[in-house]
């Protein structure tokens, strides 16, 4: 019986029997994809997602439970998570007057650097990227108060 259980599961034919088996098969993916790079892109969240509802026969909303838990318990962490938290320290750090400074700027690239654990150059990118969706502007940096900083990043 387990063995044609496997060989169901390997083939893709597998239908679990309960909900509760269908959410332990949900667990034992999301580990898998984040046994790796302890870091879940938006395209393997949305895969998971998908494949929880359409394959596993999990509802929606108990899938996004299960993928949330096991995050917390696995320590793996989620590209959209990130982005909420870059935005919201973008948000915070730029004020009021929406300008961000170099220093700012270079901390917030760090801890994406460090999260993704990707080289920095990339986590300027994607900072600057998200600067831009948020219209938010470099603050002018240096002795002759330029903003030469910013437009060094390429996009």
């Amino acid at each position: 019986m387990r063995s044609e259980l496997m060989v169901q599961a390997y083939s893709g034919d597998y239908r679990p029997d309960t909900v509760a088996d269908a959410e332990d098969r949900l667990r034992q993916l999301v580990r898998l994809r984040g046994k790796r790079a302890r870091f879940i892109t938006s395209e393997d969240e949305e895969r998971l997602l998908e494949e929880a509802v359409t394959r596993l026969g999990v509802p929606l909303e108990r899938a996004r439970g299960v993928l949330h838990s096991e995050m917390q318990k696995g320590q793996i962490a989620l590209e959209s998570d990130l982005e909420d938290t870059l935005v919201d320290l973008l948000k915070s750090f730029s004020g009021s007057h929406k300008k961000l400074s170099m220093r700012d700027f270079e901390a917030i690239s760090s801890l994406h650097a460090a999260r993704r654990r990707i080289p920095i150059e990339s986590s300027r990118q994607m900072v600057k990227r998200l600067m831009e969706e948020e219209d938010i502007t470099p603050r002018a940096a240096g002795l002759l108060r330029s903003k030469r900083w910013y437009r060094r990043i390429k996009t």
